[in-house]
């Protein structure tokens, strides 16, 4: 038996390399997306550009800001998205990229849903302060400590109670008090695909 006088010690490289979660995140192809790079930065405009310099900025001198990437159809959003996902992973850092929609994940490269990603409770009414489902000693928490980039696509279909769940286990699992515990984070959507709600008024009134 033995007490570990300052806690328990951090995981070393080869428990990362036996954690499935974190191989997951981490087992791309770095030529493939260097390549990827390479050949797309050049074809960002003046708008792309702007957005994806302010991003990798904030990942690589970890700033931790949150981002939101207004960008209605025929914007090239998902081009974007990928690229900027393809620079931070190029670097071997971490990016998570989730959305709302099952089938939207397909649309970008390591793509899963929110839900399922962050485990988010099935009901985010029930409590007044959710968090995920996501045990501190867990693999995918171990995945969260060393990220440098989350992309939440469709963010408008998601509830707020779930982006408050994932920046309350964010900050416990990381222990980081900052906003999204000092992950940049990229929340990105079409505001114009959001109906409007006029309580108590007419589908006329709404229309």
């Amino acid at each position: 038996m033995y007490i570990w006088p300052d806690g328990l010690p951090q995981p070393s490289k080869s428990e990362q390399f036996n954690n499935r979660e974190y191989l997951k995140e981490t087992n791309y192809d770095l030529v493939a997306l260097e390549d990827v790079v390479r050949n797309n930065e050049e074809s960002l405009n003046d708008e792309q550009k702007f957005a994806y310099n302010q991003i990798i900025t904030s990942v690589n001198n970890n700033e931790g800001r949150v981002y939101f990437l207004d960008a209605p159809g025929g914007t090239r959003k998902t081009f974007l998205i990928n690229l900027i996902l393809a620079k931070v992973r190029s670097t071997c850092d971490i990016a998570l990229a989730v959305v709302s929609s099952g089938i939207a994940a397909k649309l970008l490269e390591g793509g899963r849903t929110a839900n399922a990603t962050f485990k988010l409770p099935l009901n985010l009414t029930t409590s007044a302060t959710p968090f995920c489902n996501i045990s501190k000693q867990s693999n995918f928490a171990e995945v969260l400590k060393d990220t440098k980039l989350i992309v939440w696509d469709e963010i408008i279909m998601a509830h707020k109670s779930g982006v408050e769940a994932l920046n309350r286990s964010l900050k416990d699992i990381r222990e980081n008090k900052r906003l999204m515990g000092g992950v940049t984070v990229l929340l990105a959507g079409d505001f114009r695909q959001t109906l409007p709600v006029v309580p108590k008024e007419t589908r006329t009134d709404e229309v």
